[in-house]
């Protein structure tokens, strides 16, 4: 009971600095080739684990004297696409692995930014490894408790930007996308492919991770390509919320092409596209379902960034074997993206779904 009210007024209070840490963390955060030079070892690591995660899988190397306790953190709707996605890809590939183990899933729906129920469960159970698949202030200081202990083995999913401040107690892996690449590359091919007076406005991000890595890395590489963004407004990602904004932005300032840094935003812009019947104005997506990359098909999205997401459940299951068979292995892991313009044909489009969801295809239909 001691431990479990020390932990409560540590996240109380831990919580209450989330402005001051969203705020440097962005800081903190090291790029993949700072990760690299920094510990040298890591990108041959980081290569040999890509080759087992996109190799068939080799069963499990030693005894079990017993099951792994596994704690999976989700966030939003349990029944989403990514969150049943990740469940199906994990549990198939531990299945293939041949590992012993009991999965326990929480849920943070952040509806109530004070309902701290997952975290206190997860303390008291003290698992063998801990996946969480959002990163921001509250979970950093809830996470670092067990990076201090090193009993509970921590993975980030969804998330490879390593810590600074963690170096010298990592979690046991990063694994993600690199963000800031996927989004010069999306930069890039817009300033290729709109027209030089083109009008442009953007969606992004209040301040956090998404934002850090994708939103300033976009209006930042705008400025490199002597883009000019001419209205910026921030929101959640969410639909409804970006639909409105969107509202706004198509009734005061018309533009040729909106911004939209994450998959809700999308979602929004497109439905106040699509409302208002606008064929001329577009924007970007972040996903692999049917319904975001069909934009494509009516060219209300100009181009999509798809990404790899069963090569991350994978991921999981592969670095846990690693781990439970002694092996070195990396600790950051960075899965295929790629992008996909309105001009794809749709068998390659329907190839590139099938390698990116190899194990979960039928989720995303």
């Amino acid at each position: 009971m001691g431990m479990l009210r020390s932990f409560v007024i540590w996240l109380v209070l831990g919580c209450s600095a989330f402005t001051l840490q969203a705020a440097s963390m962005a800081l903190d955060l090291m790029s993949s080739q700072d990760a690299y030079q920094s510990i040298p070892r890591l990108r041959a690591l980081a290569e040999q684990f890509t080759t087992i995660v996109n190799s068939p899988p080799n069963p499990l190397r030693v005894a079990q004297k017993k099951p792994v306790r596994i704690a999976l953190l989700l966030f939003g709707d349990a029944q989403s696409i990514d969150n049943k996605a990740l469940l199906v890809s994990f549990k198939r590939r531990m299945r293939e692995l041949g590992i012993d183990y009991r999965l326990d899933t929480y849920l943070d729906q952040r509806a109530d930014e004070q309902d701290y129920e997952p975290y206190f469960k997860i303390e008291a159970a003290q698992p063998d490894y801990l996946v969480v698949t959002t990163f921001g202030s509250m979970q950093r200081r809830f996470l670092e408790r067990f990076l201090r202990t090193g009993k509970t083995k921590v993975i980030l999913y969804d998330f490879a930007s390593p810590l600074t401040h963690w170096v010298n107690h990592p979690p046991l892996m990063y694994i993600g996308f690199d963000q800031q690449k996927a989004t010069r590359m999306l930069a890039s091919y817009l300033d290729r492919q709109l027209p030089p007076a083109s009008r442009i406005s953007a969606l992004v991000l209040p301040d956090g991770y998404l934002g850090h890595v994708r939103c300033d890395v976009f209006l930042d590489e705008m400025v490199r390509y002597k883009r000019h963004v001419s209205r910026v407004l921030v929101v959640p990602d969410d639909k409804q919320q970006a639909y409105e904004a969107a509202q706004l932005l198509l009734a005061d300032q018309p533009a040729d092409f909106i911004f939209s840094c994450a998959q809700g935003i999308s979602d929004g812009v497109i439905a106040a596209l699509n409302e208002r019947g606008e064929s001329a104005i577009q924007t970007n997506a972040w996903g692999g379902a049917v319904k975001w990359v069909a934009g494509l098909q009516v060219k209300t999205v100009k181009v999509n960034m798809l990404f790899r997401k069963d090569d991350l459940s994978i991921a999981v299951a592969e670095s846990i074997k690693l781990d439970l068979e002694g092996r070195n292995m990396p600790t950051l892991f960075m899965a295929h993206s790629a992008l996909i313009p309105a001009e794809l044909d749709a068998e390659s489009l329907r190839l590139m779904m099938q390698q990116a969801h190899h194990y979960s295809v039928e989720l995303w239909q």
